[in-house]
C-alpha cells in the first residue's frame, strides 16, 4: 500500500533543502572578482555612471529637499559617514541611502528594468557604506552586481514587470529592497547565513504601491530611496544578529510570492542560471527624461520624422495603438506637475515633435505654454484598439496635413538591452547632467574615475567627487 504523504510530510521535506534566499546567499557571498565575466562588469562599472550622473542631476530637487531634512530631523544632527550627493554634507549610510536613492529617481533618468529601477536602489547603497572605508573598486563592482542580480529575479519569481505591477506593486519599492540588501551584505560581507537573513528581513518590510500616479505625489520618486533604507538597514541587523526568514520568497502563507503575487508566481525563474548569466544585462539606459512606457512612442515620432522629411508644424494628429493598460498609465492631456508630464503620451510627444528631442530641458521647466506644444497635446489619441504581448510597446500612427499617414512600431527602444545606448550616447548623457550641477572638470575626474575603478583601492575616490568641488574644499 502506498505511503500517503501529508502536507505537513511534504514541508518537512522542503525545509530540508536550501531555500531560495539560502541558495542565492551562497552563491553571492562567495563570488569572486576573477571568475565574473568581464561583460558584466564592464556594464557595472556604466550603470554606475548613468546612476551616480541622475543622482547629481536630481540632487537639487525638491523631493530630495524633503527627503534630506527629513533624514536629518530623524537623526538629530547626527553627521555620519555616507556623502549626499551634490550637498556637501554627510549622514548615517541607512539615511544616506534614502536620499540618494531618492535623488536617483527624481528625474525619471535613471535605469529601467531589473525590478523597475535597479540602479536607484543599488547603487546609493554601495555609495552610502563606502564612508565606512574598506571598500575597493572591486568590491564595490561585486556588490553593484549581487544588488541588480537579486533585485531583477525576484521580480522575475514574482511573475515578471507587467503582471507584479498591474496588481498596483510599484516593483522598484517590492523587490528592490533584495537588491539594496544584497549590495549591503556583499560589502559588509556577511557569511552565506547572515546574507539570507539579511534578504530575509528585508523582504518583510518592502513595499510601494503606484496610488502617486493619480495626483503626481512626490512617493515615486521616493520608492527606491526607501528601498534602499530597508535593505541595508536589513543586512545591519543581521550583522548584528536578528534573523530573517529564509522562505521568505516561497512561503505558501506570509511569503512574498504568494502575497504580492499570487496565482502568477514563478519562483522557479529566481535562480535560473544563477552564477552564469547576471541580471544586470537586462536592465537598459533611458535616453529621455521620462517614463520607459513612452520611449518606443518617442523613438517611432522621430524616425517618422526623419522619414517623411517634416517638422512639427506638418503633423495633424497622432494616434498611439494601445491597450487599457497603456491608457491608464500615459493617457494623460491634464498636467499639473513634472511627474505628470513624465507619464503623459501627449505631452511627451508633443514636447518631442516640437523640439525634436525629449531630454531634461523639454520636462524641467514644462513647456506647456507653447504654442506647438498646446496645439498637439490635443491632436494625440490613445486608444485601447491593440493587443499587447508583455514587453511589447504600442505602435504610433502619425497623420499629416499632405494627406500621407505613417504607422510604425518600435520592438526596442534606444537604451533597451537589445539596442544599447552606444559609449558616445551614455557619454554624452554623462555630461549633459553632471556639468550644469558640478562643472566640467569635477565631470571629466569622475568619468574617468569610474572608469577606472577596478584598479581603485578605495571606493571613496569616487564618492568624494559626488559633492561640488568647492563644497569639498570646504569640508576640508
Amino acid at each position: 500500500m502506498a505511503q500517503e504523504v501529508t502536507a505537513k510530510d511534504m514541508n518537512a521535506q522542503s525545509d530540508t533543502a536550501p531555500t531560495l534566499t539560502e541558495q542565492a546567499a551562497r552563491y553571492w557571498s562567495a563570488a569572486q572578482y576573477k571568475n565574473i565575466p568581464p561583460a558584466a562588469t564592464a556594464a557595472a562599472k556604466r550603470f554606475l555612471l548613468d546612476t551616480l550622473a541622475a543622482g547629481i542631476a536630481g540632487s537639487g530637487t525638491d523631493v530630495v529637499d524633503a527627503a534630506l531634512r527629513a533624514a536629518q530631523a530623524g537623526v538629530e544632527g547626527a553627521s555620519g559617514s555616507g556623502v549626499v550627493w551634490g550637498r556637501g554634507v554627510t549622514l548615517p549610510p541607512p539615511q544616506t541611502a534614502m536620499v540618494n536613492g531618492t535623488a536617483a529617481h527624481a528625474l525619471e533618468l535613471d535605469d529601467f528594468g531589473g525590478c523597475g529601477h535597479s540602479g536607484a536602489v543599488v547603487i546609493p547603497v554601495v555609495c552610502a557604506l563606502a564612508g565606512r572605508g574598506g571598500i575597493s573598486g572591486r568590491d564595490a563592482l561585486m556588490a553593484v552586481l549581487a544588488g541588480y542580480d537579486m533585485a531583477a529575479r525576484v521580480l522575475e519569481g514574482a511573475g515578471g514587470y507587467r503582471p507584479h505591477n498591474d496588481k498596483g506593486w510599484h516593483s522598484t519599492g517590492t523587490c528592490g529592497s533584495f537588491g539594496a540588501a544584497a549590495a549591503a551584505a556583499r560589502l559588509l560581507k556577511l557569511d552565506a547565513e547572515k546574507f539570507a537573513d539579511a534578504l530575509g528581513i528585508a523582504g518583510t518590510f518592502t513595499g510601494g504601491i503606484w496610488a502617486f500616479l493619480a495626483d503626481g505625489a512626490m512617493t515615486k520618486r521616493f520608492h527606491p530611496g526607501k528601498a534602499a533604507e530597508n535593505g541595508l538597514t536589513a543586512a545591519l541587523l543581521a550583522q548584528a544578529g536578528m534573523t530573517g526568514p529564509r522562505r521568505v520568497l516561497e512561503a505558501e502563507w506570509g511569503g512574498f510570492f504568494s502575497t504580492y503575487s499570487p496565482g502568477f508566481a514563478t519562483p522557479d525563474a529566481t535562480l535560473a542560471d544563477l552564477g552564469k548569466e547576471f541580471r544586470i544585462t537586462r536592465s537598459g539606459m533611458k535616453p529621455y527624461s521620462c517614463c520607459r512606457g513612452l520611449h518606443a512612442c518617442l523613438d517611432a515620432l522621430f524616425a517618422i520624422m526623419r522619414e517623411a522629411g517634416v517638422k512639427s508644424s506638418a503633423i495633424t494628429g497622432m494616434v498611439v495603438h494601445g491597450n487599457a493598460q497603456v491608457r491608464r498609465q500615459f493617457d494623460r492631456l491634464d498636467i499639473g506637475n513634472l511627474l505628470d508630464a513624465q507619464f503623459s503620451m501627449q505631452y511627451a510627444l508633443a514636447v518631442g515633435a516640437a523640439h525634436g528631442r525629449a531630454s531634461l530641458p523639454q520636462f524641467l521647466p514644462l513647456r506647456l505654454a507653447e504654442p506647438e506644444v498646446k496645439r498637439l497635446m490635443p491632436l494625440i489619441e490613445v486608444v485601447a484598439d491593440r493587443t499587447l504581448k508583455i514587453g511589447e510597446y504600442p505602435p504610433l500612427e502619425i497623420r499629416l496635413a499632405d494627406g500621407r499617414s505613417f504607422e510604425r512600431q518600435i520592438p526596442f527602444a534606444n537604451g533597451a538591452p537589445e539596442n544599447p545606448l552606444s559609449d558616445d550616447e551614455l557619454h554624452d548623457k554623462v555630461v549633459s547632467l553632471i556639468t550644469p550641477v558640478f562643472g566640467a572638470a569635477r565631470c571629466r575626474e569622475l568619468v574617468a574615475a569610474v572608469a577606472n575603478l577596478e584598479a581603485a583601492a578605495d571606493f571613496r575616490d569616487v564618492t568624494r567627487l559626488m559633492i561640488p568641488a568647492d563644497a569639498a574644499r570646504g569640508a576640508a
